[in-house]
């Protein structure tokens, strides 16, 4: 079977979350008994984005503090320990793996001296991943504890610790259509399924935003089960948003939501609809992006279709080139933190209520797009032409190869 041209894509994300980023009651009991260290990026819940180049050396910074000063100098060093790992992963679903050791170099001493409330800032590098790293699949993490070398001051158990999550920019094929795909999954048109609850998203990005009524998603049907994801409003650019930059939800009854997040042509971005049975709720890269209620109801998906006609009879795509790399619906009310910790690296190992999921990157053939769940709702592709859809393979002519650099943000 012929094969798809493909685009090649370079992407990266890479974030720092502290394990102890919440002080437990008994640490902030012993910061007011006793002066102890901490990693200072710990005591908060901000995340750090980091790239780790695709050549050399890349480097991320942490600080050690005391919570007092010392008359004496206190000596720590940073260790790697796969017990915190287990720990993080364990309380967010996840599953990194330990990175390697040859990828990472921490620091040697660290000191803090008399008299003085920190050490110098601790720089940590990261060796820029090796083709089987990148093309293992795996997500990779260092996990890393701090450990009283010599002196009188102990680190706090939970603000001692700290996870760093390493994401190499990554190289990877994904198809490039000319137009609407119109990519339906035929699977729930034979055997429509039936939910209390779902989540669809995408990661998509398009080269415009010049016409409305271009659907991103759409579940075909009565108006009780009708789901539409398009660009449509506003109608002309204003002083917030350029003409049909937002992605409406029309959904049960034809009640409809504008996001109060857009989205901005060549650029890698993540779509999602939650809906509980009672609400839609929008995110826009992981944003909550605006909610409406609904009449209460089970939802029967019996016309899946992507990057298809929107609610008038002819495509609105014309010659927009879209860029997908994976979509995916589930039978479960998906929470802002799990879209954000997966919209770029899919990183849950047996994740519930997985319905269909469409990864564009790993290649696929002319003719549909296999499902990674095993569940058999193939996408295969329809050529759009106005009012007609003819299922065939894809002319070459609708593919090009274009280099492109996009981090998703």
């Amino acid at each position: 079977m012929k094969r798809m041209n493909y685009i090649k894509i370079l992407c990266f994300s890479a974030v720092i979350t502290g394990l102890g980023s919440i002080v437990s009651c008994g640490d902030a009991k012993y910061d007011t008994l006793d002066t102890h260290a901490y990693i200072e990026e710990a005591l908060s819940s901000t995340s750090q984005k980091v790239t780790v180049q695709a050549t050399g050396e890349s480097f991320t910074t942490l600080n050690v503090h005391l919570s007092n000063l010392s008359s004496t100098d206190n000596h720590y060093k940073l260790v790697t320990d796969q017990s915190v790992l287990d720990t993080y992963n364990h309380i967010n679903g996840t599953g990194y793996i330990m990175l390697p050791k040859d990828y990472y170099t921490l620091p040697e001493t660290i000191t803090v001296k008399a008299g003085q409330y920190a050490a110098d800032a601790l720089s940590i590098a990261l060796k820029a991943f090796s083709q089987e790293m990148m093309k293992s699949g795996e997500s990779y993490a260092l996990p890393v504890k701090l450990v009283l070398q010599d002196g009188s001051i102990s680190p706090m158990e939970n603000t001692g610790t700290f996870v760093i999550l390493a994401e190499s920019i990554i190289e990877f094929s994904a198809p490039m259509f000319v137009g609407a795909p119109s990519l339906k999954a035929n699977k729930f048109t034979e055997s429509p399924e039936t939910y209390s609850q779902y989540t669809i998203e995408v990661r998509f990005q398009v080269a415009n935003t010049a016409d409305r009524d271009r659907a991103v998603f759409k579940n075909g049907g009565d108006d009780a089960n009708f789901i539409l994801l398009r660009f449509e409003d506003p109608q002309s650019d204003n002083e917030n948003y350029k003409a049909h930059s937002l992605v409406q939800i029309v959904g049960r009854n034809r009640l409809y939501l504008n996001p109060s997040n857009s989205f901005k042509p060549n650029e890698w971005q993540h779509l999602a609809l939650v809906c509980d049975g009672s609400n839609y709720r929008l995110y826009i890269n992981g944003v909550d992006s605006g909610v409406l209620s609904i009449p209460t109801g089970a939802t029967t998906f019996s016309d899946v279709n992507w990057f298809c006609l929107g609610d008038d009879s002819y495509s609105r795509w014309g010659n927009c080139k879209i860029l997908m790399s994976e979509a995916r619906i589930w039978s479960v009310c998906r929470t802002e933190a799990q879209l954000k910790a997966n919209a770029w690296d899919f990183v849950e190992e047996n994740p519930e209520g997985l319905l269909g999921r469409w990864d564009f990157s790993a290649g696929a053939p002319v003719a549909y797009i296999e499902d990674g769940t095993g569940s058999d709702h193939e996408l295969l592709m329809h050529v759009c032409k106005y009012d007609s859809f003819n299922a065939t393979e894809f002319p070459m002519s609708r593919f090009e190869e274009v280099p492109i650099v996009v981090p998703f943000k």
